[in-house]
């Protein structure tokens, strides 16, 4: 099989798989969701399949003919297609085993396909043309999957904002890959060559040139992968959209979307400018979206936000990488910031798309994380799934939280040499550092905030059975599919790291340097891991891996984590005691506390942010309410969301000033005509007069 097969394939379950689900569907009920239930499952079949084929090196470049008037396209995986195809296969078929006889389900089930055959389609893209299509695809299930499954005003909205802003970056895409090919004329041939004629063509650009185009690409691509400042659809649209269909925005199209900024890349090959505004971006994204996550109440919306934080990570690793590249190709910084840029996708795509889903139960009981808790005694299946993503995200070790912002800050803290330009370059590290460090210390408050009051607080509303019934086999299966990943960049990182580092060197030229050292090897004694600064473990069939810093001194790096669970186990069995002895002493939930609750502690989640709140009051632009209710005094902070009411809204009223002045031209006023007549006779000459006299 071939890629034209499979694109043939896709093409096949987008279209062909939804117009027989309506046939059945019309028929019968039960006939059209058997039928949607089969193929969700194949599409996520076959993308594992195609990712295996790609993996084992079957899939290359192919030519697919179409009919006159329509060009040919070009087709062949893109960097990383592999890896992609085989989790997007997983967290669909969890997807599947999730949403099965919910109420839902239908509903989901038509957007799923599309979907699935999106992802398919765009990771086989070859050329500018199907680069654009795989883009325009993936916009148009994104929509399907947000409006498609939930009716209401904001669903509408949030899906109307994502359509406009994917349509402006498939234009950007376009003009994008126009500049490459400006020198060969008119016309919309352009867009049918292939990476390969694209790539030799910018061999001859100036670098400014590069530049530019790269900026294009990175916000046709940043609406999707969750960019600043272009990413304000994903906390509009996740939040309106069912759990899972949010963990698949939220995992899966954001990494595909960074997949296509770095096929861009690699064919382009931007200076060491390009390095410098993805760190920039990606630093200032992830701060943003951690300060904006941890205030946040909507349980998705805190999600969402989140993930804006893991990406600007994501983002300002690859700048280093980029940066690295270009100053010291031999340097192991440009290895540890690539090695943690794919460990921080990997990872957050199964743990995001977890608490996504887990949100989808949570919801029955409150859509704020002021009205939940007590979770865990009642849904312990539930809250030990919730806690494994949340540690993840929260970079708890071993998990692959930990390994991607562990890789990121040793590729920040370690020198890149003793010259003067490398030493300046260093210190753009350690300045962006700063600000990064600040970003995961705000996530892991966010990650214990959200999981502390929806999971270890007091119950604060009671839920019936009904409403939130406990998990069947099928649901724990496929949370634990969910979960691989979350695996994979975590204790299988011994087996990863060198498959990513293998990658990087056949795609993009990498320097493909390992940051895992020998087995049985005294720390000291290792140049290459005394640079990074780690610890090894046995590891089968594995060279070595590294967990912890060399500082804490112990032999084996799960010592302190067994240590943590120790002490845990310490602390539960004294309160057990304390409490049998009825000598505990009640304090607020937000401290520890095991007082029920009451309309006092309604609004704790707020007070466990308040002093945050107070130190980036400037940020936030917070606006205090104060109101009685049942006899006791609230408070109720807003946050203003600059970016939004500040950037995009003024924006948003120019334009629509100028459509009212437009309007008025076809309004039939002649004295409005004729001052458009006047006034535009005037500019023209005053434009004219001025180039004149230069």
């Amino acid at each position: 099989m071939n890629a034209g097969f499979w694109v043939e394939l896709w093409i096949g379950i987008a279209i062909g798989g939804s117009l027989i689900g309506l046939l059945l569907t019309g028929i019968g009920r039960d006939k059209g969701l058997t039928w949607l239930r089969l193929e969700v499952v194949l599409a996520a079949l076959g993308l594992m399949v195609m990712g295996w084929e790609i993996a084992d090196g079957r899939l290359h470049l192919s030519v697919m003919s179409l009919p006159a008037p329509f060009p040919n396209l070009y087709l062949s995986p893109l960097p990383m297609a592999d890896l992609w195809s085989i989790l997007s296969g997983l967290l669909l078929i969890a997807t599947w085993m999730l949403i099965r006889k919910s109420d839902q389900e239908i509903r989901i089930l038509w957007a799923l396909g599309p979907m699935a055959a999106s992802i398919g389609f765009f990771l086989l893209a070859g050329d500018g043309l199907s680069l654009v299509l795989g883009l325009e695809f993936i916009s148009l299930s994104s929509y399907l999957g947000l409006v498609t499954t939930r009716r209401s005003r904001k669903v509408w909205n949030a899906g109307w904002v994502l359509l406009v802003l994917s349509e402006m970056g498939g234009l950007l895409l376009v003009l994008a890959i126009a500049l490459i090919m400006a020198r060969h004329g008119m016309g919309i041939r352009f867009l049918t060559d292939s990476f390969s004629v694209l790539a030799h063509e910018a061999l001859n650009m100036p670098n400014g040139t590069k530049v530019i185009v790269m900026v294009l690409v990175l916000l046709a691509f940043g609406v999707k992968a969750g960019l600043f400042p272009v990413m304000i659809w994903m906390p509009l649209a996740e939040p309106e959209a069912p759990g899972p269909v949010a963990g698949i925005f939220s995992g899966i199209f954001t990494a595909l979307a960074v997949m296509g900024i770095l096929t861009m890349e690699n064919v382009v090959h931007p200076g060491m400018l390009w390095g410098v505004i993805l760190l920039i971006l990606g630093t200032v994204g992830a701060l943003v979206g951690a300060l904006y996550s941890i205030v946040s109440r909507h349980v998705k919306q805190i999600l969402a936000y989140s993930t804006l934080e893991i990406l600007g990570l994501v983002f300002a690793a690859l700048g280093i990488w980029n940066i690295a590249q270009h100053v010291d190709f031999h340097s192991l910084v440009a290895t540890l910031a690539w090695d943690a840029a794919l460990i921080l996708l990997i990872m957050h795509a199964g743990a995001k798309f977890v608490l996504f889903a887990i949100t989808e139960k949570t919801e029955t009981i409150a859509h704020t994380i002021d009205g939940l808790g007590g979770l865990a005694k009642d849904h312990r299946h539930l809250s030990m799934v919730a806690a494994i993503a949340m540690a993840t995200l929260g970079a708890v070790p071993p998990l692959g939280g930990f390994v991607g912002e562990w890789l990121l800050l040793e590729s920040v803290l370690k020198p890149l040499g003793t010259t003067p330009i490398l030493r300046e370059v260093h210190l753009l590290f350690l300045l962006a550092g700063i600000f990064l460090a600040m970003a995961t210390a705000v996530g892991v408050g966010t990650y214990i905030r959200w999981f502390g009051f929806a999971f270890l607080g007091p119950k604060r509303r009671v839920s019936h059975a009904s409403e939130f019934p406990g998990l069947s086999k099928l649901q724990l299966i496929g949370y634990g599919l969910a979960l691989l990943p979350v695996l994979a960049a975590g204790p299988g990182i011994p087996w990863l790291l060198p498959w990513l580092n293998r990658q990087g060197a056949a795609i993009f030229g990498n320097n493909g340097q390992y940051v895992i050292a020998p087995l049985f090897a005294h720390p000291q004694a290792v140049p290459l891991l005394t640079h990074i600064g780690g610890t090894l473990i046995r590891a089968p069939g594995a060279p070595g891996t590294i967990f912890y810093p060399q500082a804490f001194s112990v032999g084996d790096p799960y010592v302190l984590f067994l240590m943590g669970i120790l002490l845990f186990a310490i602390v539960g069995g004294l309160r057990k005691i304390v409490r049998r002895n009825k000598r505990v002493r009640v304090v607020e939930p937000w401290t520890g506390g095991i007082s029920d609750y009451t309309a006092k502690k309604s609004f704790t989640a707020e007070g466990f942010v308040h002093p945050l709140r107070l130190a980036f009051q400037g940020f936030f632009g917070l606006k205090r309410h104060r109101y009685d209710k049942g006899g006791v005094r609230f408070y109720r902070h807003t946050v203003i969301y600059r970016l939004e009411e500040q950037g995009y809204l003024p924006v948003l009223n120019m334009v629509r000033y100028l459509a009212r002045q437009i309007r008025k031209i076809q309004s039939g006023s002649t004295p409005a005509y004729l001052g458009w007549v006047v006034f535009g006779t005037l500019g023209v000459l005053m434009l004219s007069l001025f180039y004149s006299v230069r």
